[in-house]
């Protein structure tokens, strides 16, 4: 500044608008919380806010009316304008000229957007969440090789279950190629890895870190796994879209692995306590069984056998002698049928002598009957048909004959065949009624003329009258 210059008063005035030039030149973005928020159909006014300052702002004309439905009080938002200093009033301001919401309240309010799709849809149903093995022999990881969740779990999982082998995708779990990444490892893990369970972790972050386990993609990847997925993102507060749709939500990464496994103190705690009951329910089964067999024992039937051997010789011996008596009485029974048969034929010695011939001619003349007869049927098709083929060859004879006659005498009456004498039939265009008379049409009207072979479309030029009489146009 020259000395002239450092030597001059300026006014009130000059002095704001000197700030004002000079603040105009700083264009930026800043973030903060909306307050002090006020509403004109042209213009509004409110505040970007922060714990320890705030900045007041304004908004002019179109800006204004954009910006009004959307702003509201306490809303995190990006606002993008010029410093300057409001010359009236010597006001620090900020002259924005577009805002939108922060990331946060974005993000948020998609998330609970699409948690309301994906659930209309029934993708985080309980009915649809399937069991944890009890006893994983093989553990799928996908997580960062860089954070500390995969370290968390492998020491985990190694601690609770030794026995058991971990496979280890890493992915990335943050920004956006993280998606893409952890639907592959699904996909490779269901395709050509396939484990008993399978675990997705990572640590915590912002909301928008965790983005990634927020999208619709990975919750769908999640629902078609045919492996039991487990999740553990963040911490104990952070909830996903992800945690939703696996069957096993945990907290954290070190929830996840001990979900995963159990625990081999717990398993061998469970082993001797079955053991001990296994143990006691065999001595029980033992003495009962004793005193069973002490029972059994006991019996006059097991001291002496001859009890129930002399019995059943006995029954033996009555079932023996019922048999015997039976039989003797059905052949007694027997014997006198055939001697009284015997007696009966004996009467008639001559018809008894001849019965059996006479049934052996009968046989033989049935058996002629029977063979003439089938083969009389076995011929008898053939006569039919050469009978049936007999009558439809005159039938159709008969037939032609009277069929050609008529066609002939049809022939004769045809209008067709008069035609092929050199006659034609006039109609009016469009119908099919014969014209009879040239006073049915008019000069200048359309008239079809069929000839035996063809058709001619003609327009009347003229028409003479026949059969008038007195008075009439024309008369011939």
């Amino acid at each position: 500044m020259r000395l002239q210059d450092a030597e001059r008063i300026y006014t009130v005035a000059e002095v704001n608008r000197l700030a004002d030039g000079l603040l105009q030149e700083v264009v930026l973005w800043v973030e903060g919380e909306v307050s002090n928020l006020r509403i004109y159909p042209q213009y509004l006014f409110f505040s970007l806010s922060e714990e320890e300052a705030a900045l007041p702002c304004v908004m002019f004309g179109d800006a204004a009316r954009e910006a009004s439905p959307v702003l509201r009080e306490g809303m995190r938002v990006l606002a993008h304008g010029r410093l300057g200093i409001y010359v009236r009033r010597g006001q620090y301001r900020m002259n924005v000229h577009q805002v939108q919401e922060a990331g946060e309240g974005k993000l948020r309010r998609e998330f609970f957007r699409l948690m309301r799709k994906l659930s209309a849809e029934g993708l985080f149903d309980e009915s649809l969440k399937r069991p944890l093995p009890s006893y994983p022999e093989i553990i799928g990881l996908v997580t960062s090789l860089e954070g500390a969740a995969v370290r968390d779990v492998i020491i985990n999982v190694t601690r609770r279950y030794p026995c058991c082998r971990i496979l280890v995708r890493g992915v990335r779990v943050q920004g956006e190629e993280a998606v893409e990444d952890i639907i592959s490892a699904i996909e490779t893990f269901n395709r050509a890895c396939p484990v008993d369970v399978l675990i997705l972790a990572r640590g915590g972050g912002s909301l928008e870190d965790l983005h990634p386990f927020n999208t619709e993609e990975v919750v769908r990847a999640i629902r078609g796994s045919s492996i039991p997925v487990i999740t553990g993102v963040g911490h104990e507060p952070d909830l996903t879209l992800a945690d939703l749709a696996a069957d096993h939500r945990a907290s954290t990464p070190t929830g996840a692995a001990e979900a995963a496994v159990p625990s081999s103190a717990e398993i061998l705690a469970l082993l001797r306590e079955r053991s001990t009951s296994l143990e006691a329910l065999l001595r029980r089964m033992l003495h009962l069984r004793e005193r069973d067999l002490s029972l059994l024992a006991s019996r006059r039937a097991f001291r002496d056998g001859e009890v129930f051997l002399g019995q059943a010789r006995q029954r033996l011996a009555e079932g023996e002698a019922l048999l015997q008596g039976g039989m003797r009485e059905v052949l007694r029974r027997e014997r006198e049928r055939v001697e009284g048969r015997v007696t009966v034929l004996g009467r008639f010695p001559r018809q008894y002598r001849d019965l059996p011939r006479r049934i052996g001619d009968t046989y033989a003349k049935m058996r002629a009957s029977f063979d003439s007869w089938w083969r009389w049927r076995e011929r008898e098709p053939g006569w039919r048909a050469e009978e049936l083929r007999s009558c439809m060859s005159s039938l159709l004879s008969a037939s032609s004959g009277k069929l050609e006659l008529a066609a002939s005498r049809l022939d004769a009456l045809s209008p067709l065949a008069v035609l092929s004498r050199g006659y034609a039939i006039a109609t009016r265009r469009g119908e099919s009624k014969p014209l009879k008379d040239s006073r049915e049409v008019t000069e200048g009207e359309a008239v079809d003329v069929r000839l035996h072979r063809g058709r001619l479309f003609c327009e009347v030029r003229g028409r003479e009258l026949r059969g008038e009489g007195p008075g009439g146009e024309s008369g011939w």
